[in-house]
């Protein structure tokens, strides 16, 4: 929407960034937190910068609680918005104290919307005020750079995964600081982040992103499908919270409870460089989508001419049964057998849907060497499995310690066999529709995905 509407944000910005192609249109309330979720690749990092005034869009739009930012005769440059941006790393003045930094920004502002003592106080820095940055956590250096933002008198204060570079227990001490904030403040919030248990903490309203365009927007309570934190948990009694899976893309293990998770839940199909393991596993998805099982996730096949020479690669999301388009060109009749960068988004897109979804299996392609290296998809690996879902995957020989690390050594290994792949989730099926009918009656969770198919 190109009007500047008072207590909304209005922003619009629609163009290329070298090969990401951006297309997004906002309308969002000016009060409380506004949370931008999605894949990594997908754009949130892209908007911000754009609202900042850090990336300028030709022809796009921007105005917070009526006041133009941008617009199509005029573009406002980012030191002349009033906004406070936190980023990643909190970057403070390494020669300056925690006082000094925390003044930086506001010497210049003669009557603060916030005064010092009021900073210091609601991010708990007393004890930090005299101390170098060196000296400080990770934590309490991102909390040192939110007081920063907040004294610059910013209409609106702009957070770019702000907890991404920490680990587990500093984003646990962080994290009451953030929902504080939100509790006394009427400052509006764009806090943009791919951990949807921050999320659901301290956000008011959701943008779902996915491949550079907004899928959707609303009333975080409203909009579905989401992964919550505090969802049904499949082992029917653990405590109402989602397990972390810790430091994401940088993740060595999962810093989880191993005894909340069931091993028979978690298989790797285990195969050689001569094993067609993604003809195999997509037979057996398609096979039990067919007989009415709810599963989701991707799977992939490898394209091949009369003689037998690959030429190429699809792969299809489970739940939609819509191709996705993960094929790079090498040259003339040549395609790498690679996710490349807009299908792994499109691929993290449909995994995170089917965990949202509460399906019964989520299948994943392979655990190789962009998962082994901490990318691909590995991240929602480790959702899927903390959220307690059954997770089947082909793990290649060269991978198996990778993948011992990454799971902690639990689960089920299967031969590459069929037959095995089958007769695992037989079983395991099995004992978990005798689980659930064993539940009373209002325990039951809600039918979905009546139908759903591949190709």
């Amino acid at each position: 929407m190109r009007t500047a509407e008072p207590g909304r944000i209005n922003a619009a910005f629609r163009g290329r960034l070298g090969n990401f192609a951006l297309d997004v249109e906002l309308s969002l309330p000016a009060t409380g937190v506004t949370a931008v979720f999605g894949p990594s690749g997908c754009g949130k990092t892209s908007v911000a910068r754009c609202v900042a005034g850090l990336q300028r869009m030709t022809g796009g739009f921007c105005a917070v609680d009526g006041d133009i930012w941008q617009d199509g005769s005029s573009f406002r440059p980012v030191y002349q918005r009033p906004i406070g941006y936190v980023f990643q790393e909190a970057s403070l003045f390494p020669h300056l104290s925690v006082r000094r930094n925390l003044l930086f920004g506001a010497r210049q502002v003669a009557r603060a919307q916030i005064a010092f003592d009021e900073v210091v106080e609601l991010l708990g820095l007393a004890a930090l005020l005299d101390r170098s940055p060196r000296r400080l956590s990770g934590g309490e250096r991102q909390r040192v750079a939110i007081g920063r933002a907040l004294l610059s008198r910013p209409k609106l204060l702009l957070m770019d995964e702000p907890l991404a570079a920490l680990d587990r227990s500093t984003k646990d001490e962080i994290l009451p600081f953030l929902e504080r904030l939100h509790e006394t403040l009427s400052l509006p919030v764009l806090y943009i982040s791919h951990d949807m248990a921050e999320i659901e903490r301290f956000a008011d309203h959701l943008v779902l992103m996915e491949r550079g365009r907004v899928v959707g927007s609303g009333p975080l309570h409203n909009l579905h499908p989401i992964p919550l934190a505090g969802r049904r948990d499949r082992h029917g009694d653990c405590p109402p919270r989602r397990n972390s899976v810790g430091h994401r893309t940088r993740m060595t293990s999962m810093p989880i409870d191993f005894h909340d998770i069931d091993p028979n839940r978690v298989a790797a199909i285990l195969y050689r460089s001569q094993d067609d393991v993604d003809a195999l596993l997509a037979a057996v998805a398609e096979t039990l989508v067919r007989s009415g099982e709810r599963i989701g996730g991707v799977v992939q096949r490898n394209l091949k001419d009369g003689a037998g020479c690959q030429v190429g690669m699809e792969a299809i999301d489970l739940m939609t049964g819509r191709e996705i388009s993960i094929c790079q060109p090498l040259g003339s009749g040549a395609m790498a057998c690679k996710l490349d960068a807009a299908g792994l988004a499109e691929a993290a897109v449909a995994v995170t849907r089917a965990i949202a979804a509460d399906v019964d299996l989520v299948v994943i392609n392979k655990f190789s060497k962009q998962e082994a290296a901490g990318g691909g998809l590995r991240d929602e690996l480790a959702d899927a499995i903390a959220a307690g879902i059954p997770v089947l995957t082909a793990v290649p020989e060269k991978c198996l310690d990778a993948w011992n690390d990454f799971t902690g050594g639990i689960g089920t290994t299967l031969l590459c066999e069929r037959g095995a792949i089958e007769g695992w989730w037989l079983d395991l099926s099995s004992r978990i529709k005798r689980a659930r009918a064993a539940r009373p009656p209002a325990d039951a969770p809600a039918a979905l995905l009546a139908d759903h198919h591949v190709g």
